[in-house]
């Protein structure tokens, strides 16, 4: 048995208020894109004696793909320029991504002279929830 043309929407005209409105919405809610939000967090204990210590970007890839952990990092600090000359990675997040954006940011650090090495910790972390497919 073939349906009327209009067959769906004498449906919706059936349904109560309330569920007219609701059943929009929630079609609505399910097409819009969620995203977390990024953060990387560097304690201010590990900053002081700074100069310039910006903080590292959240790689788009690593957000995309949900990647999250944290790092400890010491930095090689030339004593005379405060210019940071060597990052190692202590302990790593796991993830290239976030390792490589923490270590070339660290690299841009700069200390008052006289400082000749510091371990910080990196934090990337991600808050909310997505609905994009991994």
């Amino acid at each position: 048995m073939a349906r009327p043309i209009g067959w769906c929407f004498s449906i919706c005209q059936c349904m109560k208020t309330p569920l007219r409105i609701l059943l929009p919405l929630l079609f609505l809610a399910l097409l819009t894109p969620c995203y977390a939000t990024d953060i990387v967090r560097i304690d201010g204990k590990f900053k002081k004696d700074t100069v310039a210590a910006p903080d590292p970007e959240y790689p788009m890839k690593a957000q995309h793909l949900g990647y999250q952990g944290q790092g400890i990092y010491r930095l090689i600090i030339n004593e005379k320029t405060g210019v940071v000359d060597e990052v190692k990675v202590m302990k790593s997040t796991h993830h290239r991504e976030l390792d490589a954006s923490a270590v070339m940011t660290l690299f841009n650090w700069k200390f008052r002279s006289g400082i000749n090495h510091r371990d910080l910790l990196v934090v990337f972390q991600m808050t909310g929830w997505s609905r994009e497919l991994h």
